[in-house]
């Protein structure tokens, strides 16, 4: 039996070169030079030379291109086995929406797996390269032996990940709301976006996975937790504590009342070293969304499947982004907030989040032989014809890599001398021939042999990974508002001021980040205010308004809020009120004109989204030409017994105009005395004597108006002086 003799120098030149996925191989299935892989499960490849048609293969010195020997294959056979020694890892990602990874679970093992059946494996050394980001206590491992069942056939040990993890594969959900949106969410800016997050880490160690529940109780109080967790870290997406960040390719606000179309795309980035295959993306839409649309996939497919958006690629390549495109109408008539629904990705990966773990070397033995024929010539006796010959029986790929037959009379002198690259691969069954050489000698010859090799391993990183996005919250944008004036008539050819009154209110769920009025058409005879001019009442508190807030540019009058994030009254909430107060200034008017206008309100969120437009009713004012013209009259009729007066007032209108806030007045002298009003009035000194005054609101063109008193004389009395009017 051939033994390993580790300190011969012949032993320094032993390959080390890395099986299995190899780093250059454009195909997968190569597993090394002269390899490929039949089932990766199973550990079963095939040897590729370039005469598949003979069943014997010659092998020659690399150095001096003379043959040495040749492989016989049985049967034709160029199949075999490899020891399995794989890294498999699970992990499971769970991040926001802007791919900050909340947790961060992994659950790593190392196994070296016997996959035969028949044969054992026995002095199986490993070599780990690069443990340093985890939690394995050495990298060498030696393993006396693999049975052909299990549980004998497998060596397994777990580790962990003791380093800040790197999320390997970049998930990121786009959500955008505008009307270009189509435009906006394209390839070549959400590539770059996934790159600025290439760099983001879990920011802890990896989590060993929880515990699984073991009732049904345990599992509905854990799925509960979840939700009202996702609940709190979802919050309100325009809090003042959110965490969204404005991307310049997102908006989150919709309208009421108003059948809203919504972007979304989805983005894959991966940072692994090898391909990523076997990836499923899973989009989870919510009721409230209506007529899913697939808009465009730059690679795999995507099916609608009842409420789910399904995204399978076969392959995705290192530093290669992928996204699909999607739309969905919503129509809301309330102001709840509507979650845009989550997302689960599931993968496979060939290369390890352990920061480079990999096998660096691996020896293990298995079923052989090896034998010397030697044939004493016939017609030359003395003489003899030898060549060695190793067999290898196994079901394994065995790599014969050093073969030495010494002289047994000068140990400086071989008849095989095999180098490490000098003979290929043993498939199953496969026997290697050297060349013959002679040898002369009466007694039956000895020789010292020394053989080395090793069954040939196929190292596996498997990494099964899962990922889940949060959702977000759309918010619904609405506002409305009145507005009116404190007059809608103003007098011809005199300066007047009308106090414009504009009420908005945010009757929506989504905070505003911007507000504008706009208020169209002045002219020379309606100018608009200054902006000093312009108060404004914020939930009922003085608010300075900036005089940048304000313009005047063709013709049309516009205060503008902007940015109220950073400002010191931060975003317009919902619920909340302004209360804008300006003057129109009315200089000169002409007869008959009018002013009417358009006053539109407009409203942003952070990010941006549609703009919000309302337009409330607004009255006209118009130029009344008011000449007052008017008729006061006084008659004193006698009634009753002597001393007895009634007193008739008539005021009349006689102009076009209607007139307004009359004052009538009439003295009584003071030897009368008075009542039996038709109109009560208000009694006065006015003039120094007892005075009757009457307030006339408003006398309508051609109205006339009567009002009677009635007085009586007392004492000395003059009924001339009843005459007196004022």
């Amino acid at each position: 039996m051939a033994k390993k003799d580790r300190d011969k120098k012949k032993k320094e030149t032993r390959p080390t070169a890395r099986m299995g996925w190899g780093k250059e191989e454009a195909e997968e299935e190569i597993v090394a030079e002269g390899l490929k892989r039949k089932d990766m499960d199973t550990g079963r490849v095939e040897l590729i030379d370039r005469d598949s048609s003979t069943p014997v293969i010659e092998t020659y010195d690399q150095n001096t291109g003379k043959l040495e020997g040749s492989i016989l294959l049985k049967n034709r056979n160029r199949e075999g086995l490899l020891a399995l020694v794989k890294i498999i890892e699970e992990v499971d990602v769970k991040q926001d929406h802007d791919a900050n990874i909340k947790t961060f679970t992994h659950k790593g093992k190392l196994n070296i797996e016997n996959p035969s059946t028949i044969d054992r494996l026995w002095d199986i050394d490993v070599s780990l390269d690069n443990i340093g980001s985890t939690d394995l206590k050495s990298k060498d491992i030696s393993i006396q032996e693999l049975g052909t069942e299990e549980p004998d056939n497998i060596n397994s040990r777990e580790f962990r990940i003791t380093k800040d993890i790197k999320n390997l594969l970049l998930v990121k959900e786009f959500i955008c709301t505008l009307p270009n949106a189509d435009d906006v969410l394209n390839i070549n800016d959400i590539e770059k976006e996934l790159v600025k997050l290439k760099d983001k880490k879990s920011g802890v160690p990896s989590k060993p996975s929880k515990k699984e529940p073991e009732t049904k109780k345990e599992e509905e109080e854990e799925e509960d937790k979840e939700e009202d967790k996702e609940e709190d870290e979802v919050g309100d997406t325009w809090g003042d504590g959110g965490t969204l960040v404005e991307t310049g390719l997102e908006s989150f606000g919709i309208s009421i009342d108003r059948e809203n179309v919504v972007h979304f795309a989805i983005a894959l980035r991966s940072l692994f070293d090898k391909p990523v295959s076997n990836i499923k993306v899973v989009k989870n839409i919510p009721d409230d969304f209506k007529n899913p649309v697939i808009v465009d996939t730059t690679d795999g497919k995507a099916n609608i499947e009842g409420k789910q958006i399904v995204w399978t690629m076969d392959k995705l390549a290192p530093e290669h982004t992928v996204m699909l495109k999607f739309t969905c109408n919503i129509m809301v008539t309330d102001i709840i907030k509507r979650r845009t629904g989550t997302i689960e990705v599931t993968y496979q990966s060939a290369s390890s989040f352990a920061e480079g773990l990999n096998i660096g070397k691996f020896d293990a033995y298995t079923r052989n032989k090896f034998y010397v024929d030697t044939v004493e010539r016939d017609e030359e006796p003395g003489i003899f014809d030898c060549k060695l010959v190793f067999d290898n029986s196994s079901e394994f790929i065995i790599q014969l890599f050093n073969a030495d037959v010494y002289s047994p009379e000068d140990e400086s002198k071989k008849f095989v001398d095999i180098d490490p690259n000098d003979v290929p691969l043993l498939p199953s069954g496969a026997q290697w021939h050297s060349i013959k050489w002679e040898f002369q000698s009466e007694e039956y010859p000895t020789f010292r042999k020394k053989l080395e090799f090793r069954v040939m391993p196929d190292f596996q990183t498997i990494v099964n990974g899962t990922a889940s996005l949060s959702d977000v919250i759309l918010e619904i944008g609405s506002i409305t508002g009145v507005m009116s004036y404190n007059l809608t008539e103003v007098p011809t050819y005199r300066p007047k001021d009308v106090i414009a009154t504009i009420k908005v209110v945010n009757n929506g769920s989504a905070p505003l980040n911007e507000i504008a009025i706009l208020q169209h058409t002045f002219s020379d005879e309606y100018q608009p205010p200054k902006a000093n001019e312009v108060k404004l009442l914020w939930d009922g508190e003085e608010v300075e308004v900036s005089a940048a807030a304000v313009s005047f540019e063709d013709k049309e009058f516009k205060i503008n809020l902007k940015n109220l994030k950073d400002s010191s009254t931060g975003m317009f909430k919902p619920e909340s009120t302004m209360e804008f107060e300006y003057p129109i200034h009315c200089v000169n008017p002409a007869r008959e004109s009018t002013f009417e206008t358009e006053i539109i309100y407009l409203a942003n969120t952070f990010p941006i989204s549609q703009e919000l437009e309302f337009k409330p009713e607004v009255p006209v004012i118009k130029a009344m030409h008011i000449r007052r013209k008017f008729r006061v009259g006084k008659e004193i009729a006698t009634i009753g017994d002597l001393g007895h007066y009634r007193i008739i007032l008539t005021l009349e209108n006689i102009g076009e105009s209607k007139l307004h806030h009359l004052v009538l007045l009439d003295k009584v002298p003071d030897s009368f005395e008075y009542g039996t009003y038709s109109m009560t009035p208000e009694i006065t000194d006015e003039v120094g004597e007892d005075t009757l005054k009457w307030d006339i609101e408003t006398l309508e063109v051609g109205e006339k108006l009567e009002i009677t008193y009635e007085i009586t004389g007392t004492g000395k009395y003059s009924p001339s002086d009843a005459q007196l009017a004022l």
